[in-house]
């Protein structure tokens, strides 16, 4: 057949099955933008922000980040962005705290979650009747209003646990909604604990009984996990935590699979990632996805290791996520520098119902830019250590007189 009559054949098919060809360009579509994910190496520092354990959820578009700063223990900071590059300081996410919180203990580790058409904030702040660190929840019908917390008690406060932190919610494929945190355990007890239990279909009640996801088990956790984050993806559950202590720069992220979204969890071997380019100490990552489904990290770093009496700054970075059938890796070439605008610089962001297509459109043509200079990059690292190999044999030749002996790759 010639090139006009496959053609012709083509085009003919196309007029007399359109709704296949929708779904052929529909699945090749899904399938290039998990390959760009795949091959992302390129992670984002955003300047002058401190969070020590950032949550992320991308809803119309447009990724929100929510997190406490040391520096304003009281205020739970909320940041907008449709690229991951360049973000927009929103109005405190908490309208106030509820009566029963004791307000001098400051607010701890934050994260949103979707329920039933509107938004459930899940926060860490001290009970004044126990002293504890417990979660708190407070709704809002839109992102960009306050969160009201009603509570007349906290949401979760395991007492004989130390107490509870780091709230992550997520939701399964079946659409069941859950509630990960961390306790720190007390001396004696079971030691610091991830837990995950299943929440109401407004987020705002659990339901059944908490379960134990994971408890330190290996050396370099150090006795300590914190900052869980599930991932559900392809019907297999992964785990996403902190492990070893944050306060002196060996804190690393790992990962665990997890034979359910109420666990248990196995841990990796290792750790998934200890520093490198995005700093050190990195830590309090939480797992989301963005427009084209893609995953990443948000997680906290350190632009030094501690070092006499010089004080490290905290830094939020975003980091690229390989999400593979049994694992989960981190692999970061390039870090690129974001930043941050002014409240008094918003953009006029869409609500739930508008969509804000030409402006994530344009932010969207930056994004498969990126991914073709990433690519481009990865091309050249192939023919840069092809050439190396060349090179090296055409040495090996040489030095020995064109006999090929036997070798050890290095690092082998």
């Amino acid at each position: 057949m010639g090139e006009k009559g496959l053609t012709g054949g083509l085009v003919d098919f196309a007029r007399r099955q359109p709704a296949v060809v929708v779904i052929v360009i529909v699945l090749v579509g899904l399938y290039l933008s998990k390959a760009s994910s795949g091959a992302s190496t390129r992670a984002v520092l955003v300047p002058g922000v401190d969070f020590p354990a950032p949550s992320l959820l991308t809803r119309n578009r447009t990724t929100y980040a929510v997190g406490v700063d040391p520096r304003t223990p009281d205020t739970i900071s909320l940041l907008s962005s449709r690229d991951r590059r360049s973000w927009t300081v929103q109005p405190d996410a908490l309208k106030a705290p509820p009566r029963w919180a004791d307000l001098g203990g400051g607010l701890g580790p934050a994260a949103i979650g979707a329920f039933d058409g509107s938004y459930v904030l899940y926060y860490t702040t001290t009970w004044r009747e126990l002293g504890l660190r417990c979660i708190s929840a407070a709704t809002s019908e839109h992102l960009d209003e306050p969160f009201v917390d009603t509570s007349f008690s906290p949401l979760v406060c395991q007492a004989d646990d130390g107490g509870s932190t780091d709230p992550s919610p997520f939701v399964d494929d079946a659409g069941r909604a859950y509630l990960t945190w961390s306790s720190p355990g007390r001396s004696g007890g079971a030691g610091p604990t991830l837990w995950a239990q299943r929440l109401r279909s407004d987020g705002l009640v659990l339901t059944g009984e908490p379960a134990v996801l994971l408890r330190p088990s290996l050396p370099w956790q150090e006795k300590r996990v914190a900052s869980p984050s599930m991932i559900v993806e392809g019907g297999r559950d992964h785990l996403v935590y902190s492990a070893a202590p944050e306060l002196n720069g060996r804190q690393v992220v790992a990962s665990a699979s997890c034979t359910g979204p109420l666990g248990p969890c196995h841990p990796a071997p290792k750790p998934m990632l200890t520093g490198g380019k995005v700093g050190f100490g990195p830590g309090g990552a939480h797992a989301f996805t963005d427009s084209r489904h893609r995953w990443w990290l948000g997680l906290h770093t350190w632009d030094s290791p501690p070092a006499g009496a010089y004080l490290p700054t905290g830094r939020f970075v975003v980091v690229p996520l390989r999400v593979g059938d049994d694992e989960l890796s981190v692999r970061v070439k390039s870090l690129t520098q974001g930043r941050v605008r002014p409240p008094e610089q918003h953009d006029s962001l869409p609500r739930d119902h508008e969509t804000g297509d030409h402006e994530t459109d344009r932010h969207e043509t930056r994004d498969h830019e990126t991914d073709r200079h990433e690519a481009r990059d990865q091309e050249a690292d192939r023919h840069e250590t092809r050439d190396r190999g060349d090179h090296a044999r055409e040495q090996n030749t040489t030095d020995s007189g064109d006999h090929a002996g036997p070798g050890t790759a290095a690092g082998g």
